[in-house]
């Protein structure tokens, strides 16, 4: 193959891309305002400004883009929730940076989360658009590597070791879809400032030996 015909191909795989995912940011858009079933198809057409066969050229139904898109948003916070408990580091230290690196993710992804939160909730009128399970799927995967994250603060001394791992894994989670579902209803106060005066008190609480500065 001449290197004018891999440059064209390289070219024609970026532009096309470039239209999928614009076509994914308009998804993410409207199916985070409107909902699923209040979204159609051809809302999505006029939106992105492109044609209904392209987007079923990548799709193969609405409820295949949805999925997609809930794999996009569930699957970056687990994969850094398991990059995290891979860190062989300081146990502060990679706790530190999990937070710092989640505050970016959720702020930078408050679309695609309300996205999210509307699917798990959605109950089809027609049938064969279930997300619940997808989602929930998801759920204990994320609520199973935060477990151990805390089970890693016991071994490591830093967590008390009366604590409940999985418990606690589950009031984080649901503290954080708690928060998601207000602020669909309303615009609240950024994730970063509600979470740091818990995770003081978080601190206080259950570290069996708190830092002077506990902040995350």
């Amino acid at each position: 193959m001449t290197l004018a015909r891999k440059t064209l191909g390289i070219r024609k795989n970026l532009k096309e891309e470039k239209r999928r995912e614009q076509i994914r940011d308009a998804a993410i858009d409207l199916f985070s305002t409107k909902g699923y079933d209040q979204t159609t198809m051809d809302d999505i057409v006029v939106s992105a400004g492109v044609s209904k066969s392209l987007i079923y050229w990548y799709w193969a139904s609405k409820s295949a883009l949805v999925a997609e898109l809930v794999d996009t948003c569930l699957g970056m916070y687990r994969d850094l929730l398991k990059n995290t408990a891979e860190d062989n580091g300081p146990y502060i230290e990679k706790i530190r940076r999990f937070f710092s690196d989640f505050f970016n993710m959720t702020r930078d992804n408050e679309k695609l989360n309300k996205l999210v939160h509307f699917c798990s909730i959605h109950t089809s009128k027609k049938g064969g658009a279930e997300f619940a399970g997808q989602v929930d799927a998801y759920y204990a995967e994320i609520t199973q590597i935060m477990a151990e994250l805390v089970r890693q603060g016991v071994e490591a001394g830093i967590v008390r070791p009366d604590v409940d791992a999985p418990g606690a894994a589950l009031f984080f989670l649901s503290f954080v879809e708690g928060y998601i579902y207000m602020t669909i209803l309303s615009e609240r106060p950024p994730l970063e400032s509600i979470v740091r005066p818990l995770f003081e008190e978080f601190a206080v609480r259950f570290l069996a030996n708190p830092p002077p500065d506990s902040k995350p």
